[in-house]
């Protein structure tokens, strides 16, 4: 699964606060004296309602920056922003609820706002949902359903693979569909070979379908491609998976939130 850098906006806050406009006839202030101005400014701005300024204070609250850190002020401010409909707000917002580094993990919040995000076509958003609806949890109730369609909607590769993933583990039997799981990691295999995450989709496609000769043998490939890969710390569980198939039993997996 492939994550992005959270804070995209705190460069540009630092490059806001720590350029000068000058001219031929200006007289130069010390740096801290505008940084404290400018800060002044995206303070004032900020409570008069200006939610790109209400945004950038509370990134900086969140990060410390020219101002003393603090994340309940933070918060409070790019909730602001976000509730006037300011997209980088709300995505960060969403993200640092998903993701519980920075503040207490709350889906019930990544959710709100990755659903307000999905709605403006924000792929990112709904392959967070993606993972949301798989999980549970938080208050949000795990649907395997929702889950597939939301990685589906993003169509890359890796969204694809989940959902060769859900249809062929998820507990509840519903929402399986192996003979569809087999189609869709067969394509994405013949696609990539060399991709231990695609052999093991696969594998599990097999199992899901009842054909546990082909689930050891796509397993046995999926392991020695992982040797070859950065993810070889994942060789516990794709041998847990082998172990699986070889009792003949299909493999079942509520996907974990990272």
């Amino acid at each position: 699964m492939k994550y992005h850098p959270l804070f995209v906006g705190v460069g540009f806050v630092i490059l806001l606060l720590t350029s000068t406009t000058t001219n031929a006839f200006s007289i130069p202030q010390p740096v801290a004296e505008v940084a404290a101005s400018k800060l002044a400014h995206i303070q004032l701005k900020a409570s008069q309602g200006e939610k790109e300024a209400q945004f950038l204070l509370g990134l900086m609250y969140l990060s410390g920056r020219f101002v003393e850190q603090d994340q309940e002020q933070g918060i409070k401010w790019v909730s602001l922003a976000a509730e006037q409909g300011h997209p980088k707000a709300q995505q960060t917002l969403a993200d640092l609820s998903f993701e519980g580094n920075i503040i207490e993990r709350d889906l019930t919040v990544a959710e709100r706002w990755y659903l307000s995000l999905s709605e403006q076509g924000n792929k990112w958003a709904q392959f967070r949902l993606g993972f949301i609806y798989a999980a549970g949890g938080n208050g949000v109730e795990r649907n395997c359903g929702k889950a597939v369609d939301r990685f589906s909607s993003v169509g890359d590769e890796v969204s694809l693979g989940n959902v060769a993933w859900i249809l062929s583990t998820c507990p509840e039997e519903e929402y399986r569909n192996g003979d569809k799981a087999l189609q869709l990691a067969q394509s994405l295999v013949d696609s990539n070979r060399d991709d231990p995450t695609n052999l093991d989709n696969l594998a599990a496609a097999y199992a899901e379908t009842g054909d546990y000769s082909a689930a050891i043998m796509t397993q046995l490939k999926a392991i020695d491609a992982l040797k070859h890969s950065e993810e070889a710390h994942r060789s516990g569980e794709f041998e847990e998976r082998l172990q699986t198939y070889e009792q003949n039993k299909p493999f079942r997996e509520i996907v974990p939130l990272m």
